[in-house]
């Protein structure tokens, strides 16, 4: 009998009484924790947790990006070599998270100490800005060009909104969508070409963060009305098809003629 790994999860009072968190963001945290007992990090993906707690990938993403922007995790994306498809992620527990750390500092130093801490602080901002300018880079040529088309779609509707959009932020944004939640760059373009024919979502989702929060129900939105559309193409015979039909029986030369004109008239409405 193949023996399973038993490794508990651990929920500190820090995550337990965070009120910044939700209470599934609390539960997915110890998952991580007991994951991350095997390895020292968590491997498991959205789907994976998707599967676990029978929900969306959609809403695991979101209790993920909210333990990260606490401070409780840090998330690692590894890449496949010569590629940008992600080969693993890679999800570490930050045992204090910043907000405590600089809590803790000293009130009082001496000299030295507030020279090493302005040094330090220097050294800090700059390091954040190199990581802000290489963040600021992340996307591609053809996600921005696509940003600026979800802009553009959106424009006419809401000028002056569309004119403060900040087209670099929303081109990483699609990129995260591509990322986190698994899904073709192709399939995030077809949404919103189809995002800009729909007369009420046009209208409801103005920025990625909601079209990610909505690409699921989106999705099966636009595949009904799809299927509505091909429905409306199967329509019954023009009329003089039935009243020829009718008007007398037809002979096997003028039955051939009858059925390519049938099949003429479909393609035509194909």
């Amino acid at each position: 009998m193949t023996q399973q790994p038993n490794y508990y999860c651990i929920i500190p009072a820090k995550v337990r009484y965070a009120k910044t968190i939700s209470p599934n963001a609390k539960l997915l945290y110890g998952e991580i924790t007991a994951l991350c007992n095997q390895e020292g990090y968590c491997w498991a993906s959205n789907d994976y947790f998707a599967t676990l707690y029978g929900v969306s990938k959609t809403s695991v993403s979101k209790w993920v990006n909210q333990l990260k922007e606490q401070g409780f995790i840090t998330v690692e994306l590894r890449y496949k070599k010569d590629s940008k498809e992600i080969a693993q992620r890679r999800i570490r527990i930050v045992e204090e998270p910043i907000k405590e750390k600089e809590s803790t500092s000293p009130t009082k130093v001496d000299g030295r100490m507030k020279e090493k801490f302005k040094e330090n602080t220097i050294t800090n901002t700059k390091n954040n800005n190199t990581k802000n300018k290489k963040s600021a880079c992340r996307y591609t040529e053809s996600q921005l060009q696509l940003a600026k088309r979800f802009q553009s779609n959106l424009a006419k509707d809401f000028p002056k909104e569309m004119s403060r959009v900040n087209v670099s932020r929303w081109a990483n944004d699609l990129k995260r969508i591509h990322e986190e939640e698994n899904i073709e760059m192709s399939e995030i373009e077809e949404m919103i070409t189809w995002l800009a024919t729909h007369d009420f979502w046009s209208r409801h989702v103005r920025n990625p963060n909601v079209l990610q929060e909505k690409f699921e129900r989106l999705l099966v939105e636009k595949k009904a009305q799809q299927s509505k559309k091909l429905k409306q193409k199967t329509e019954s015979l023009p009329e003089w098809v039935n009243k020829r039909i009718s008007e007398h029986r037809v002979s096997p030369e003028e039955e051939r003629e009858l059925q390519q004109k049938i099949q003429a008239f479909n393609q035509m409405n194909v």
